[in-house]
């Protein structure tokens, strides 16, 4: 879930691709320089009711749960109709179907066996730690056979599935090709009483729902081991199933081409540093969800303070990298009205109190103002009906965008803020041209990077604005020694033509953010090329 409060840094994490779907209105003024209106969102996960479907008008994204929400086609395109997109929930890294069942039970029902392989562990081999060594349907679990592929056994290697302690569904290795084959047909009415992909998004098949999209919940099932200690009930080994899950959505896509993505958490598909980047589903889904962004579900506090600085100081910036790329995302972030019952959150998230309006207004400004992600608040069952966030929002933006980086060099916890590093970071010669590299500046409204350059030595001080440059809109990409994990390698580059051989040129980047006002920051750092 995205958006951030007054006391931090400001975020970009808007890109054009959002606009081609529809969640964003986007124009050009005279300049060129685009203005992008973020997306507003709900997220319910109650019954759907007359009460729930004129809130979910107010907003462009309604994520609704169709099971639990006893969702019908009438429901979806009454939302529809006041130009809102509905996502349905799908859970993909547990069968829900499985809920509170044994191993024996699941044994006994022809859907849950398949093709008997199952269930199945990683293939590396002992201390092999790379995922390219990973075979993404893993091999029969050494003491079991007889249930589906796609259920797993690293956990414990006892062979029977591996369940998620907390809500007693069995794991699923979610790039399994025949996964996704289940998830598709699944329907709400009859013996799996949970909906597949083609029901949420088609109107032809089972309750036919017609939504604009899916919400991808569980994905993180293929987290980094190291994610979870040996002792921790909830563990994961299932690291080695990252590359299929890239597949899995990729397939998605493929299938339903005009329907939208939104990715729950997997942040680690975002980190350079981690291998599951190399696997990123980055150009798969149109909008990440920052579940906890802030303010968790935890009620013994209002937020955990070590997260809330990862989370701001590592991973904000890097999905900042991410979204501006042309094959980005939207990032919605989600608090929760949880915490310590002397603050009333839940009372004053429907305006019964106003004991924690400083509370709630902090993390909407934590994840709007600062981060510039879109943001909504619930209490930890996602049944709270509200409009706080379009309440308590602010729409203009006045600040300019500001630098930051995807280089933290912190070795404490909490991690501090990283140090920025301010336009232009690099420029190499090519044929008539040149390849600039940069960091991100982090905005409420979004960021659009502009190259001004010149063959004449840059006079900050007698044009501070560069009106006498010319100025190129830069389209960037991720870099190639970002993309191989380099721990301090600038993340975004592009590509600048039609300037002349031999002749040296003076360079500046600049950061403008998306709002009406085309804030634009003023920085002098530069640097000089020759085009060869």
């Amino acid at each position: 879930m995205k958006k951030i409060t007054a006391l931090i840094l400001a975020v970009t994490m808007m890109t054009s691709v959002l606009a081609s779907c529809g969640s964003e209105e986007e124009q050009e003024d005279t300049l060129g320089l685009p203005v992008v209106k973020k997306p507003t969102y709900m997220i319910y996960y109650g019954v759907v009711d007359d009460d729930v479907i004129r809130n979910a008008k107010q907003y462009d994204i309604a994520i609704l749960h169709p099971r639990q929400g006893n969702l019908t086609r009438e429901q979806v395109a009454d939302i529809q109709s006041a130009n809102t997109k509905v996502l349905g929930y799908i859970a993909v890294g547990e069968d829900l179907r499985t809920a509170g069942m044994t191993a024996e039970e699941m044994l006994a029902d022809e859907r849950f066996t398949g093709d008997g392989s199952g269930p199945r562990v990683d293939a590396r081999a002992d201390g092999e730690t790379s995922l390219a060594a990973a075979d993404i349907n893993g091999v029969t679990s050494p003491v079991g056979s007889g249930f589906a592929s796609y259920y797993l056994d690293d956990n414990d290697r006892d062979g029977k599935p591996d369940f998620n302690p907390y809500f007693t569904c069995a794991y699923t290795n979610i790039g399994d090709p025949d996964w996704y084959d289940v998830l598709d047909n699944m329907k709400i009415d009859g013996d799996d009483n949970v909906p597949g992909i083609k029901e949420i998004l088609t109107t032809d098949y089972g309750r036919g729902l017609g939504c604009d999209g899916l919400f991808l919940d569980t994905i993180d099932t293929c987290a980094p081991n190291s994610y979870t200690s040996d002792e921790d009930p909830g563990r994961t080994r299932f690291e080695w199933t990252a590359p299929g899950v890239r597949d899995f959505i990729a397939r998605i896509k493929e299938n339903y081409s005009d329907k939208l993505i939104c990715q729950n958490r997997g942040l680690f598909f975002f980190n350079h540093l981690l291998e599951h980047y190399r696997y990123t589903t980055r150009p798969s889904i149109d909008y990440l969800f920052f579940e906890s962004y802030m303010m968790d579900s935890n009620p013994e506090q209002l937020y955990n303070k070590g997260f809330f600085a990862d989370n701001k100081y590592n991973q904000l910036p890097k999905l900042a990298a991410e979204s501006c790329c042309a094959d980005g995302f939207t990032v919605l972030s989600l608090g929760y009205a949880e915490g310590p019952e002397e603050y009333d959150l839940k009372k004053t998230l429907v305006g019964k109190s106003d004991k924690g309006l400083g509370v709630l207004i902090g993390d909407v400004s934590e994840a709007e103002n600062s981060a510039g992600f879109s943001h909504y608040i619930t209490d930890g069952q996602l049944t709270m009906l509200n409009n706080f966030v379009l309440k308590y929002h602010t729409t203009e933006d006045e600040d300019e965008p500001r630098w930051s980086s995807v280089y933290n060099n912190s070795t404490e916890w909490p991690p501090h803020e990283p140090e920025p590093r301010v336009g232009i970071g690099a420029a190499e010669p090519t044929e008539g041209g040149a390849i600039v590299f940069w960091d991100v500046a982090l905005d409420r409204s979004g960021v659009t990077y502009v190259l001004y350059y010149s063959d004449s030595k840059l006079d900050f001080a007698a044009d501070p604005d560069m009106k006498n440059a010319e100025k190129i809109i830069l389209e960037p990409k991720v870099t190639e020694a970002y993309e191989q994990g380099q721990y301090d390698a600038l993340p975004l580059q592009a590509e600048v033509s039609g300037l002349e051989s031999g002749k040296k040129y003076y360079m500046v980047i600049r950061a403008v953010d998306r709002s009406e006002a085309h804030n634009m920051e003023n920085n002098t750092v530069y640097q000089t090329v020759v085009p060869y």
